[in-house]
């Protein structure tokens, strides 16, 4: 993300207000688009699924949740595996081949998608208003549109061009609502979510267009020998990606299984009183992931390349030199954002707090907001290890993350049923962001003599 990331920064330095405006919501789009497509559909649609005879809005909703939550946990891996071949050949210059991977990468994801979603939508139980087998396909429909939608999200900062970003986003958001609303009142829940479905399938469709018409596929040069090279020489980065976003889940599925109530006319569960608040501690998250773009990253691209480059043609003082600025930014930087975000998350927290019904649990609503704002610095810590190439590092944090959201949960509220949920959450992000810390301060110190001793077993 780092391109468009320092494109954006350049903006942002224009004098104009709608430079810096377009910047601001394409960053928005970029480190959270398909999110945010649900984030307002989920928003809009309950008030205006019944004006359109509508009434089986938590069917739909939790339709989309599950989908979403489904496809971070298994599809993660992927994700890593994608991002890690692309940047190579972008780093080449290499972009038509990068377009192919990410055709290849998207069949592939159809095929996996299918391969999961299929047998679940046929053998869960469904019985909702019109077709029952219209809302089948519409949850295969729907999990295929979402996992391409990552792929391609991944892509697309090989563009650099916010408006064409903005464009594609905001007319996959309108197609969306407007479909979902027109297709719930003729074919009920079935029809909602092929509706909703349909605009993220039309901005995958775009996103793919404009990335062949930009950059023309080129066949690989290796052929899918390249695919399974990098499943094995980064495997631990691939395992680091699905141990984070699936692990950021489990507490959520613990929840739905033991304290959650069945939706009528499907088998899936809710929680109500938790779901709410990870819905909005995670909309508190999105302006510290647009700073971490537009800034922290790209100051940590210039420190890193500038340290690097001092390895091969300065003196040995110089180095330490370079190697001291690129410490000290990741501590500023890492210092910066966290101010931000954490006041972000105040203020969202706040609002929730005298918007929300009287009956909302105040002890669970900070704990969400608190394990928001960890599980955002642990993927900011995990990011700065993957720049270094410390991979084994990031799987150990994002393992142990994983480990206390999941086995932790399980243990923590055998033990005392009545602790409000959240608190393993919490727990998680900040043990692992402890010693995603640590383990890259430690590493960033010594990073001239780990470079050196890479190139000897090389």
């Amino acid at each position: 993300m780092a391109g468009i990331g320092f494109q954006l920064r350049r903006i942002l330095g224009k004098g104009d207000i709608g430079g810096p405006v377009g910047a601001i919501v394409s960053g928005i789009f970029i480190v959270a688009g398909p999110w945010l497509i649900s984030v307002v559909s989920m928003a809009l649609l309950p008030f205006a699924f019944p004006r359109f005879g509508f009434l089986e809005t938590p069917v739909f909703q939790t339709t989309i949740v599950y989908c979403y939550a489904g496809s971070l946990s298994l599809f993660s891996g992927m994700h890593h595996h994608f991002t890690r071949i692309i940047a190579d050949l972008v780093w080449e210059g290499r972009h038509g081949e990068a377009t192919a991977w990410m055709l290849r990468f998207s069949a592939l994801a159809v095929v996996a998608s299918a391969a999961i979603s299929i047998p679940v939508a046929a053998f869960s139980r469904v019985d909702v208003t019109g077709s029952c087998l219209l809302y089948r396909v519409a949850i295969v429909v729907l999990f295929a549109a979402v996992n391409i939608g990552w792929i391609v999200m991944l892509f697309i900062s090989l563009l650099r061009d916010y408006h064409v970003i903005n464009l594609v986003y905001g007319l996959g958001m309108a197609v969306s609502i407007v479909s979902a609303l027109a297709l719930s009142g003729r074919a009920g829940p079935g029809g909602a979510v092929l509706g909703y479905a349909s605009g993220i399938l039309l901005l995958d469709a775009v996103f793919m267009l404009v990335g062949v018409v930009r950059f023309p596929p080129v066949r690989p040069r290796n052929g899918m020998a390249d695919f399974w090279r990098y499943a094995r020489q980064y495997a631990t980065l691939i395992a680091s990606g699905f141990c984070f976003y699936a692990g950021q889940w489990l507490d959520k599925f613990y929840f739905w299984a033991t304290r959650g109530t069945v939706v009528d006319g499907i088998s899936a569960r809710v929680y109500e009183a938790y779901d709410i608040l990870v819905y909005m501690a995670g909309l508190s998250i999105i302006p510290g992931l647009v700073y971490f773009m537009i800034m922290t990253e790209t100051q940590l691209y210039t420190d890193l390349r500038h340290f690097l480059f001092s390895l091969n043609h300065a003196s040995w003082t110089k180095i330490q030199s370079a190697k001291l600025r690129m410490t000290a930014s990741l501590r500023r930087e890492l210092r910066d954002q966290s101010l931000l975000q954490a006041a972000c998350s105040l203020v969202v927290a706040l609002i929730t707090v005298r918007l929300a019904p009287a009956g909302l649990a105040r002890t669970e609503l900070w704990l969400a907001f608190g394990s928001a704002f960890m599980q955002f610095t642990l993927l900011t810590l995990l990011v700065f290890l993957y720049y270094l190439e410390l991979y084994g590092r990031a799987f150990a944090v994002g393992l142990l993350y994983f480990c206390v959201n999941g086995l932790g949960t399980v243990a923590l509220y055998a033990l005392m049923p009545d602790l409000p949920a959240g608190a393993s959450h919490l727990a998680a992000g900040f043990l692992a962001s402890i010693a995603g810390y640590a383990l890259l301060c430690s590493s960033a110190r010594r990073m001239d003599r780990i470079i050196f001793t890479r190139a000897l077993r090389e």
